[in-house]
């Protein structure tokens, strides 16, 4: 069990319902109309819902704006099963983000906020190096993570090989790549974004059917950080998604 803090995080898991909320913790003296809502939800899940102190809420830790839940670990679903349930029409537009080693766990959130935003719709993570889905990821991703599933896989590689046989196209994100906007990019499709210091991994680079680059104007700094391309990626995608 873990405590997830401020509204969004809060929020989108007691929807979700995906963690098993235990318990809700509300400062006292909220009464706004969204905090009762929460507070319906809770108790519509079973949960305990608590009405504490500002001390009480502190000592979880910064951010909390007035709300924390107790919940368990977000379920992991796998790649096969993911698959399973996919239908054919919703497969043809699909957008995957692989995370290759993603190892901060804000990038972790920012990635996944910007995926639940820009249409992506499952992140495929390796069980090693990685980010896991913790506290510091949801609040990062302001709760959007709690809408997106996370596929864990043992051999990101043979992931992405295997989603290839399943008629999925792959694209890794790096500098030495072709312009994303002079880019056709083909559907349905995985996005893989490489580690925050090294990039993509020489056996994943080998596995993407195309490089692409986030162009930047002469006076930029050596490259966007890792959130910031996959969002500016995952925008390109939904753009061209919507002129197919």
């Amino acid at each position: 069990m873990t405590w997830l803090r401020g509204r969004h995080a809060v929020e989108e898991s007691l929807r979700a319902r995906a963690r098993g909320v235990r318990e809700l913790w509300v400062l006292s003296g909220l009464q706004a109309e969204h905090i009762k809502e929460l507070i319906g939800l809770a108790r519509g899940a079973g949960a305990r819902v608590r009405y504490v102190s500002k001390n009480e809420l502190d000592r979880l830790g910064p951010g909390h704006q007035g709300l924390a839940a107790r919940v368990g670990e977000k379920p992991a679903a796998g790649l096969e099963e993911w698959l399973a349930g996919l239908s054919a029409e919703a497969k043809k537009s699909a957008v995957l983000v692989a995370l290759d080693q993603i190892q901060d766990p804000h990038n972790l959130g920012a990635i996944a906020r910007a995926a639940s935003c820009l249409g992506g719709v499952a992140l495929l993570v390796p069980d090693r190096r990685s980010a896991p889905v913790s506290p510091a990821a949801v609040q990062a991703s302001a709760g959007a993570i709690e809408k997106i599933p996370v596929l864990n896989v043992g051999n990101l590689a043979q992931a992405l090989e295997k989603l290839k046989g399943e008629g999925f196209w792959v694209y890794g994100a790096d500098m030495s790549g072709k312009p994303c906007w002079e880019t056709r990019l083909n559907f349905p499709l995985v996005l893989v974004i490489g580690s925050e210091g090294a990039g993509l991994r020489a056996l994943v680079r080998e596995r993407c059917d195309e490089l692409v680059a986030v162009p930047q104007s002469a006076g930029g700094v050596a490259s966007l950080n890792a959130s910031t391309a996959a969002a500016v990626l995952l925008y390109e995608a939904a753009r061209q998604a919507r002129q197919a």
